[in-house]
């Protein structure tokens, strides 16, 4: 392929694959190398990632969506096929309906369950305006849902359809290229690597050698910043690995924030409860990072969608958890 070819990846025509999720390659993992259009009449965009497996993989995504964030060459990316199994989002509308005889709401999903927080229940409302506009469920007109008994049934069919749409899913496993990982400070792709219980599936040619050889290297750099050492002839992590690295690098950048904003840097604790104004997002080695204000310091925390929905605005939600833990309050003074 001319694309492989302009950035110096050569490889044997039986290591060219299309990605097919239903023919079993469900998971790719690589280096992005490639993005374009495939139907430019109906916006389809497809990938062709250079994987560990020794292979490169083309990959239709599908058609655009307006979430889509632009792609960067070079990153490390996981394809997926779109799964179209039952989603508990669609469990526990049909829960909500079957108590309420075929009417879910949000107010009766906050009945059903009390402590579930707006930005959650608010998520179960999107996914039935999307199936709305499939006709596959109806809103009337005091903004109740009429949800029948095959409700369950009509969200595989959505899913199918989405799958026609876009039947493949892109994931950032690292922001940053496989060169830059060994020597990095923070918690890279690499060393979720080297802790993990099961491995990939890696090549000894082409990008799985280059992979190889980046453990080797971030093995190497853990060792002599003392959070790894050779114990019988392997190689014993420190404990808690990832959260020493990351939280290492958040202090890092929050020293560094301190001084341009002059607001201290709070650490916070999973599971602590959190409210401030959101301003920003970060992209660190260890993923993204939403910066929470607060009158006199800020803290950083793992970003989720529903932050950039709420951009200068008060936001509460757990460290840790999950973007649907997260509610949005008012808008709040001016951004850093």
């Amino acid at each position: 392929m001319r694309s492989l070819a302009a950035v110096g990846i050569h490889r044997a025509a039986g290591d060219h694959v299309i990605f097919d999720g239903q023919a079993g390659a469900a998971r790719v993992i690589g280096r992005l190398v490639a993005e374009g259009i495939s139907d430019e009449l109906h916006d389809r965009r497809y990938v062709i990632v250079d994987g560990i497996d020794g292979r490169t993989h083309y990959a239709d995504l599908g058609v655009r969506q307006v979430t889509s964030e632009p792609l960067i060459r070079n990153t490390i990316v996981e394809i997926r096929a779109r799964d179209v199994s039952q989603r508990d989002v669609d469990r526990t509308v049909a829960d909500v309906a079957r108590r309420n005889h075929g009417v879910y709401s949000a107010e009766l999903h906050r009945e059903f369950d009390p402590k579930a927080a707006g930005e959650y229940i608010q998520a179960h409302v999107r996914r039935l305006e999307a199936m709305r506009r499939l006709d596959l469920v109806e809103r009337s007109s005091n903004g109740d849902w009429s949800v029948g008994a095959d409700h369950l049934e009509r969200a595989g069919q959505f899913e199918a359809a989405q799958r026609s749409r876009n039947p493949a899913r892109i994931t950032v496993l690292s922001w940053q290229s496989l060169d830059e990982l060994p020597g990095a400070s923070g918690a890279t792709w690499l060393d979720k690597q080297l802790v993990a219980r099961s491995s990939e599936m890696i090549a000894s040619s082409g990008l799985g050698s280059e992979f190889e050889g980046a453990l080797r290297l971030r093995r190497q750099w853990l060792l002599e910043q003392g959070l790894a050492r050779e114990q019988g002839g392997r190689i014993a992590y420190a404990r808690n690995l990832l959260q020493t690295l990351e939280r290492l690098k958040l202090v890092e950048v929050g020293s560094r924030m301190t001084r341009e904003t002059g607001l201290d840097y709070a650490e916070t604790k999973p599971g602590e409860r959190i409210t401030g104004t959101y301003r920003r997002m970060l992209t660190l080695n260890s993923g993204r990072f939403a910066l929470i204000e607060r009158a006199r310091d800020f803290s950083l925390v793992p970003w989720r969608t529903v932050h950039e929905r709420a951009k200068g605005r008060v936001v509460t939600g757990v460290v840790g958890g999950e973007g649907i833990s997260w509610s949005v309050g008012q808008k709040r003074g001016l951004g850093l």
